[in-house]
């Protein structure tokens, strides 16, 4: 708790006013809101009249919005298929991570979807008119049969390849990044199998921002990308820029101001009034943390005789992402988050030291000890553990067993990059420009196994389970029974709902019709479960990975004692990703102050607005030059009033 040495603390402290502020979104007419599935949906669709229409038009906005590049890989060998991460996080993907995220839209539009693997290629099929309709929006269009009308399915290419190459009025844009012949050849007497289960749906982009922190997002890249597993040996010679520039496109259809297209960073920064009520709200993981007294004192200081601990949530909507220094080492990457401060330690007895995990806590890594004496300056760079990660935690522990009421902590200050997609950001455009502000007041804090990387889930229990070095990575001892996964979930007082997505896999030689996964809860404990749901693929399904997600609705708080538990029949586990979205207690600002940055000709152009929320929204203008407009930077802070 915080403490002070007679009365309550808070009355010690430095009283301001809050300025957190949750779950921003902003959004305008010139692009559909990219951070929610189910309003980019809607906004997409908007006036389609049939499936045709709207499948069509979901088919263009995964043209816009996702370059070809090489795919992002975050699970060893998992292509990322989740379509939110996708859109609002990457913005590029190759065939696989595309299809997937692409099927997600069209099923949250009410279309049957599938993905088909091809020996070289995946595809997504939708249902419309009564057949399957080849729309590949990674690289291949679509193609029309004979009649110059009916758009043709992966079976219907499979028998008659020449379909590419015979096309009298072919959709445009058509095929945008390869010759006709060699998506016939791709197609020609392909083997090919059937995927009713491609994509995860645990990812939620909630912007929060505290008092004293802002973000700066960039629509051209900041020479910041995630780069870390899946990088093939050989990178060859022909395009010796690809990987050293990052996700960077020529010839792209993308909904971006200039070429190339490109990938996109973000900066927050987050500096700390230490010694303010607000501050103790907006942070509440603090124990025996006392106001310092004296001008040559730190701002924080440690009960006398106990170990002060304040821990600090880093939490982004994004993807932290670092320098790429030597492709030869994927673990080199740095300033990409950057914790600095100045550590106050005057005897030899006393410790500081910071702590980081990238699981809610679950684990603690030590990244810095103080072992000189005096008001110590420190910079620690924590890029390589915390990279590929939407956010993380840090702990500082410290002591004055001297009583001195001067060893603590003092300006801290946190430097966060991420990755994220300019096409999915809001944008100006010629001419009048309103924007929407909304903020629920939402929170999201998500989790994924990684136990190739010997990371488990919060108080992980294996029944039946053994861990394997290759996904996928738990598989059951004995095949007479499930193998059962038991874990924790991030803690929060006000839960509003729970996203469980559960990769299986089929073992070797089994049909993957045979896998079964069933998903139970418990609220005490493990002592009663209640079952929510028994996963089996679609008669049709085909591919050994399949991914089954639900939605748990919560009216109750999610403590130590909640608990999931996994059951898997015929197939192993390769990865379990969960997401808590919650309403934070802390009070929450009401105002916002944005900034646009854009180019017109070569001129530089800025407009601030100031966005008082009244129950959660708000608007503004920006009027811009009538000649082009190049987008350069967007940047929102909350403001206290």
């Amino acid at each position: 708790m915080f403490l002070s040495r007679t009365l309550p603390s808070l009355a010690l402290l430095t009283s301001v006013a809050f300025a957190q502020i949750s779950g921003i979104e902003v959004t305008t007419r010139a692009q559909p809101n990219c951070w929610r599935v189910d309003a980019l949906v809607k906004d997409v669709i908007r006036g389609a009249a049939t499936d045709r229409e709207k499948a069509l038009a979901l088919y263009r906005f995964g043209m816009e919005h996702i370059l070809h590049f090489n795919g992002p890989v975050e699970q060893g060998d998992l292509y990322v298929t989740d379509p939110t991460k996708i859109i609002g996080v990457y913005g590029y993907a190759l065939c696989g991570n595309n299809s997937g995220a692409m099927n997600a839209l069209y099923e949250a539009a009410g279309l049957k979807a599938r993905v088909r693997w091809l020996k070289y290629h995946e595809v997504p099929e939708v249902w419309f008119e009564n057949r399957w309709n080849y729309l590949d929006s990674d690289m291949f269009g679509f193609v029309y049969l004979d009649d110059g009308k009916t758009i043709a399915g992966v079976d219907d290419l499979i028998r008659d390849a020449d379909l590419f190459v015979r096309q009298k009025n072919p959709p445009k844009p058509y095929f945008p990044f390869d010759q006709k012949a060699d998506m016939a050849s791709v197609f020609r007497n392909a083997f090919n199998r059937k995927n009713y289960h491609a994509h995860p749906d645990t990812h939620l982009m909630r912007l929060g921002l505290r008092t004293g922190e802002s973000v700066r997002m960039f629509y051209r890249p900041q020479d910041r990308f995630y780069l870390r597993e899946g990088l093939p040996h050989d990178l060859g010679v022909t395009y010796r820029d690809y990987w050293t520039l990052g996700p960077v496109r020529k010839d792209s259809l993308a909904l971006t101001d200039e070429s190339p297209a490109a990938y996109g960073n973000a900066r927050f920064d987050y500096r700390p009034q230490l010694g303010s009520a607000t501050f103790r709200a907006e942070n509440p993981e603090i124990r025996d943390v006392i106001p310092c007294e004296g001008k040559r004192a730190a701002a924080l200081c440690a009960a006398p005789g106990v170990t002060a601990s304040m821990t600090i949530a880093v939490d982004t909507p994004f993807l932290i992402a670092g320098l790429q220094n030597d492709l030869s080492s994927l673990d080199d990457g740095s300033e990409g988050a950057v914790i600095s401060g100045q550590s106050w330690r005057l005897r030899e007895e006393d410790s500081n030291v910071i702590y980081v995990s990238v699981d809610q806590g679950n684990t603690w890594r030590e990244v810095w000890r103080n072992r000189l004496i005096g008001a110590i300056p420190f910079r620690v760079d924590v890029t390589p553990l915390v990279e590929g990660y939407s956010g993380y935690k840090v702990k500082f522990e410290w002591t004055d067993f001297a009583r001195e009421d001067r060893s603590g902590i003092s300006d801290l200050a946190f430097e966060t990059w991420t990755e994220l997609s300019p096409m999915a950001l809001p944008r100006l455009v010629a001419g009048e420009n309103q924007f929407h502000v909304a903020a629920s007041g939402e929170a999201a804090q998500m989790l994924n196994s990684a136990w190739h990387r010997k990371l488990s889930l919060p108080g992980e229990t294996r029944e039946n389970l053994d861990l394997y070095p290759e996904a996928p990575y738990l598989r059951p001892r004995s095949a007479s029974r499930p193998g059962v996964l038991e874990f924790g979930l991030p803690l929060s007082s006000a839960a509003k709902e729970v996203r469980v997505s559960v990769l299986a896999r089929s073992l070797n030689g089994a049909s993957p019709q045979d896998t079964r996964v069933a998903l139970s809860l418990s609220d005490d404990g493990g002592l009663t479960w209640k079952q929510l749901e028994t996963f089996r693929p679609n008669p049709e399904h085909e591919d050994p990975r399949m991914w089954f997600n639900h939605v748990v609705t919560r009216t109750s708080s999610i403590t130590a004692r909640t608990r999931l538990r996994v059951e898997v029949e015929q197939g192993g586990l390769e990865q379990i990703a969960t997401s808590v979205l919650s309403t934070p207690s802390a009070a929450s600002g009401d105002s916002l102050r944005i900034t646009h940055v854009w180019l017109e000709g070569n001129t530089e152009r800025t407009s601030t607005n100031d966005v008082r929320l009244v129950q959660g929204k708000g608007d503004y203008r920006v009027e811009t030059g009538t000649g082009r407009v190049r987008n350069r930077e967007l940047r929102i802070e909350a403001v206290a009033r």
